[in-house]
């Protein structure tokens, strides 16, 4: 891997230190104002509780108490009649800096956009809690409770999508206590999460207007059951959770390149020579697949057409690698390219260019090769994007954004996606070809599920973010994914962290941060389908329910 110094952490220091003198003159104009005196200390707190109960730091438990300062810094508000509302912005300022700085390192215009715009997201449901409180108190944390599970939802499932703060995602430090995510998925670690920090908020109350243990009893008795018994029926379904299915080795490589300076850089027949060789070390002839990561080629060598995959000789020379390794089927990422018939010529993600008669588009893809005669391989072209870098967010509706998108080092086209989820078959076993920032979307990857995958492939390239947090998060949010669909999930990165996870989330063998090698490891290929594989996000449609009421019945008392 390339030696050329990155940003490492220094974005956070950067970002925490030009932040926080914004934040100290602000604070410094509201000193005169009644109440004020520890706003700023206490969002501090809040921020840090939060970002502490994320990976990889893994105070998970504190995440039960990270929204109590800013509770308690409105109940003062509220006495003192002030406004509470940029405290509560500087609280998840800091919370996303904490957790989220990293981003920088892949481009420092979308670190900065991501984390402000993202706090700023997270400040709608906190002022819909407000709308409602000022009329319904007793309603206020239970309101903000449904607003935020709505607004989770919405940051899971439009173009702006930046949901890795989802407060269910800290949960993955700790799955032993949230085996239920195969019921309720990421959402019930949300709620859970929100239930016990408006219990804790409602003890401190009462133990500030001094009740006596008697008349906190009820409270006491809500924070005791909300704590025990969720983990209590986390351990019972551990227990009898049996993952049944066919049994099949899997060969993993992470070869390595540091994709800022090197990844590109490289000729690809070198790359495809990394690969095999790394590959070597492991295979046997009990090898079911063998799992490159994300885009191995098609950035230098230009992208692979994917009507004639077969016919490039980078393919070919992958299919003389599996001929000559006991006909092991090869799963990996490329990039690819379409070109547009009469009939495709009105497709959102059409390009031009010189170099092309046609117009075309550009993808992220998975392919599984197994043997040269194939004629129709299969290809599935990533569909969850990143915003910024890899999708124009409502092109139409934002035209003038797009020389912003431009310097976020995206194209107004973006990259070609498509409606279903492919499944890739081999042997009797099906596998859910995720790419990369798919794998943070439950809900998303349902369609592989139902679509018959029994384990999940994730082909990723963390290594953009340098040895930061970044590539830890990314990794143990996959244990979610296991959890909720109780399969097996096997990660090759570029370089990260390329690893087996088995269905109750718990990490098997591992390559780190900065490593050329491979892994290999049997698991089990299961057909069952989870509760949550059938249902999806019940939970975030019941939330929804809950904020309409919540404004309905806000409404009328306005009117009425």
């Amino acid at each position: 891997m390339s030696q050329l110094r990155l940003w490492g952490h220094w974005p956070l220091f950067l970002f925490l230190s030009g932040w926080c003198a914004v934040a100290i003159f602000l604070d410094y104009l509201y000193a005169g104002i009644p109440g004020r005196k520890y706003f700023l200390l206490l969002s501090g707190l809040s921020a840090l509780l939060l970002g502490l109960s994320f990976p990889p730091f893994g105070f998970t438990p504190l995440i039960f108490f990270g929204f109590v300062p800013l509770f308690y810094i409105q109940e003062i508000a509220d006495r003192n009649k002030t406004s509470e509302l940029f405290y509560v912005y500087n609280a998840f300022v800091l919370w996303n800096i904490f957790d989220t700085y990293w981003v920088a390192n892949a481009a420092l215009l979308p670190g900065i956009v991501a984390i402000w715009l993202n706090s700023f997201f997270m400040l709608v449901p906190w002022i819909g809690a407000q709308w409602v409180g000022r009329k319904i108190p007793s309603l206020r944390w239970w309101s903000f409770a449904s607003f935020w599970v709505v607004f989770e939802w919405i940051h899971h499932n439009w173009e702006i999508s930046w949901p890795w703060l989802t407060l269910g995602n800290a949960w993955s430090s700790l799955t032993s206590w949230i085996q239920w995510y195969e019921y309720t998925g990421v959402f019930g670690g949300t709620l859970w999460t929100l239930i016990m920090n408006i219990l804790f908020f409602q003890f401190i109350l009462n133990l500030k207007k001094q009740l006596s243990i008697r008349k906190n009893s009820r409270t006491i008795t809500l924070i005791l059951c909300f704590l025990i018994f969720p983990v209590l029926i986390s351990i019972l379904i551990d227990r009898n959770f049996l993952a049944e299915g066919k049994y099949g080795e899997i060969c993993v490589v992470q070869p390595n390149y540091e994709p800022h300076y090197e990844k590109f850089a490289v000729p690809e027949m070198e790359q495809i020579t990394r690969l095999g060789r790394l590959a070597e070390i492991n295979l046997t002839k009990d090898t079911r697949f063998i799992l490159f990561p994300e885009t191995c080629i098609g950035d230098i060598g230009g992208p692979v057409n994917s009507a004639r995959v077969q016919d490039d000789n980078r393919i070919i020379t992958f299919y003389d690698f599996i001929e000559s390794h006991f006909n092991i089927p090869i799963v990996m990422g490329l990039t690819t390219i379409k070109f547009l018939r009469d009939g495709e010529l009105d497709s959102p993600f059409k390009r031009t260019n010189q170099a092309f008669k046609e117009p075309y588009e550009i993808a992220n893809s998975a392919v599984i090769l197994k043997n040269r005669l194939e004629k129709n391989i299969p290809v599935y072209n990533k569909s969850r994007l990143v915003p910024g870098a890899e999708i124009f967010p409502y092109r139409r509706l934002l035209p003038f954004l797009s020389p912003l998108v431009d310097k976020l080092g995206g194209t107004v086209a973006g990259l070609a996606t498509q409606k279903e989820r492919t499944v890739f078959e081999a042997g009797n076993l099906v596998i859910a070809p995720v790419i990369c920032y798919e794998s943070i979307y439950g809900n998303y990857m349902r369609g592989y599920i139902k679509n018959g995958a029994q384990a999940i492939f994730i082909m990723t390239n963390d290594g953009w973010w340098d040895d930061t947090p970044g590539y830890k998060q990314h990794m143990a949010f996959s244990k979610l994914r296991a959890i909720e669909f109780r399969k097996p999930v096997i990660r090759s990165a570029n370089t990260g962290i390329s690893c087996f996870i088995d269905a109750r989330g718990n990490l098997g063998k591992s390559l780190g941060y900065n490593v050329h090698s491979s892994i290999n490891q049997g698991v089990t290929f299961s057909p069952y389908l989870s509760f949550y594989a059938k249902f999806g996000d019940l939970l975030a449609y019941l939330a929804l329910l809950f904020a309409t009421f919540f404004v309905i019945l806000r409404l009328f008392r306005y009117f009425f």
